[in-house]
């Protein structure tokens, strides 16, 4: 059910991006030797960019994103979205995703899973950095796209993760 709601994300609510978007992403995946084609959306339902899709991936971004973030840090997010697909993580989380329903009962399988997908964000986000030259850049990029996603409140954010902003952009930083 949930990778059908995720295929449906590509068609509802969706529009074609800028120009300046549309540059920047050709731009990237010709830096990351990137040779498929790669969709740019951007679509109102969704909160934070995504990749979705293996042989034909789309990139999702938020609407909100193209009029909040400077186009270095729309650059660096982007850059973080192609990490993704090029070290084919689509595909990875599915088979991470049939794991999880196969070993439902066994806590060392969500244990491990957690593990692995902390870490391929902390790859991805490392890739993102090297791509942009700066790695303040992008944990500024994070912070602006969090300050985007989420109203003012007191609390932590969370990043895509589900663990601590401020723990991500510590270990960008150091």
């Amino acid at each position: 059910g949930g990778f059908v709601a995720i295929q449906r994300l590509k068609s509802l609510h969706t529009y074609p991006p800028p120009a300046l978007a549309q540059s920047l992403l050709l731009q990237l995946t010709r830096r990351m030797h990137l040779s498929r084609p790669i969709q740019l959306l951007t679509s109102t339902l969704v909160q934070t960019p995504i990749v979705i899709g293996y042989l034909r991936p789309v990139i999702l971004l938020p609407a909100s994103i193209l009029s909040g973030l400077s186009t270095q840090q729309l650059e660096a997010i982007l850059a973080h979205e192609l990490a993704h697909i090029r070290r084919h993580d689509y595909f990875i989380n599915l088979l991470q995703a049939l794991v999880e329903t196969l070993l439902f009962y066994h806590p060392a399988v969500w244990w491990v899973s957690q593990k692995i997908r902390h870490e391929r964000e902390n790859c991805c986000d490392d890739a993102a950095a090297k791509l942009c030259g700066d790695r303040l850049l992008y944990a500024q990029a994070l912070v602006s796209l969090e300050e985007l996603r989420t109203p003012p409140t007191p609390s932590l954010a969370l990043a895509a993760t589900g663990g601590s902003l401020l723990t991500c952009i510590r270990r960008l930083l150091n």
